[in-house]
């Protein structure tokens, strides 16, 4: 059994939810874990496993555009409040002895395996930028240069990076390994329907599209308002765990940012999707990129009536693509997690 410390990035729900199932499958196998986070994941991971709260980077969002000098202050405030803990966090990394780190885009325990010379495994989507080879429009190009830079900034040196993405792309280095998406269990436990409604998830303040809602004669179901209302056709709730799920399994399609966490849930649940990038996220926009090429729903980087017409028109065409969908579960990524461990351990 081996002692192995766990780096998750604290920026939105995704990376939070895709490491607890490794998490899970590490505790039943029987090593020891110590997971190192901090933002979101912190409160979504800390009910399950033992965490230590660490800085960390925390993204700002304003009209679907990412913010950088918001970014920048608050992110500047965050780490200074919390420069104290330091040496803290140092000493439990060190206390707890590890024989491997393993690192969801989160760079103190990357950067802390490195000073400490404790094997490092990358295992994340990010990557797919840096080590495989990405096909983007020409206007992207320095879009997805800066993204390389910071990625290979953050979370470099690993043994090993382990890549999970809905699309395959050419691997240019011999210790990375392309692997199906992710999966939550209870995502992999859903029997999906297709009810009369179209799911909407906003968590990038895209209000602009509500009025353009308005004018069809459908039933949307909206999420990341805030709120529990009905305003005519639209029926706005705050997130439940239980009520997410379900309205996931249901719905008739899905309009939201091209985050790969939701993206993934909703291909292998046969869900078309209308896929609206946060700006000045090259990430997402080429996840919006390959869902189109990939005939699983439609990229769009703003919103009209004649978009949402488009898309709706093309749901059937939608279904009949994602039909031809592999569905996976994450067994395959389980064996390459412990043959990492045997060797290191």
């Amino acid at each position: 059994m081996a002692n192995i410390i766990y780096g998750v990035s604290g920026q939105g729900f995704g990376h939070a939810t895709r490491s607890k199932e490794i998490l899970d499958y590490l505790v039943s196998k029987g090593h020891k874990v110590l997971v190192f986070t901090y933002g979101q994941a912190l409160f979504f991971l800390d009910h399950d496993f033992d965490v230590v709260e660490i800085p960390g980077l925390g993204l700002t969002y304003k009209n679907n555009k990412l913010a950088y000098w918001d970014t920048f202050y608050k992110t500047t405030k965050q780490l200074f409040k919390q420069t104290r803990g330091w040496h803290k966090n140092l000493k439990r990394f060190k206390d707890f002895k590890p024989d491997l780190v393993i690192t969801d885009f989160e760079p103190f325990t990357s950067t802390l395996a490195k000073a400490k010379m404790v094997p490092l495994v990358s295992l994340d989507n990010q990557h797919q930028l840096t080590n495989t080879k990405i096909k983007v429009p020409l206007k992207y190009k320095n879009d997805l240069l800066g993204n390389r830079m910071a990625i290979k900034t953050l979370v470099w040196g690993a043994k090993y990076y382990l890549i999970t993405s809905f699309f395959q792309t050419p691997i240019r280095s011999k210790n990375t390994f392309l692997f199906p998406p992710l999966l939550r269990k209870e995502i992999l436990e859903l029997k999906p329907q297709k009810q009369d409604y179209i799911l909407v998830y906003q968590n990038s303040n895209f209000n602009s599209i509500i009025k353009h809602l308005k004018s069809y004669d459908r039933r949307f179901i909206v999420y990341g308002a805030n709120k529990n209302s009905k305003d005519g056709n639209i029926e706005f709730k705050e997130y439940s765990h239980g009520g997410w799920l379900n309205d996931l399994a249901n719905c008739r399609a899905i309009i939201g940012t091209a985050g790969l966490s939701l993206i993934t849930e909703a291909i292998h649940l046969g869900k078309p999707y209308l896929a609206v990038p946060v700006k000045k996220q090259v990430e997402q926009v080429i996840n919006a990129i390959y869902l189109e090429k990939m005939g699983y729903g439609m990229k769009s980087f703003g919103f009209s009536k004649g978009i949402l017409d488009d898309f709706f028109s093309k749901l059937d065409d939608y279904d009949e693509q994602l039909k031809k969908y592999i569905k996976s579960d994450n067994k395959k990524l389980h064996r390459a997690i412990d043959k990492i461990i045997k060797e290191f351990s």
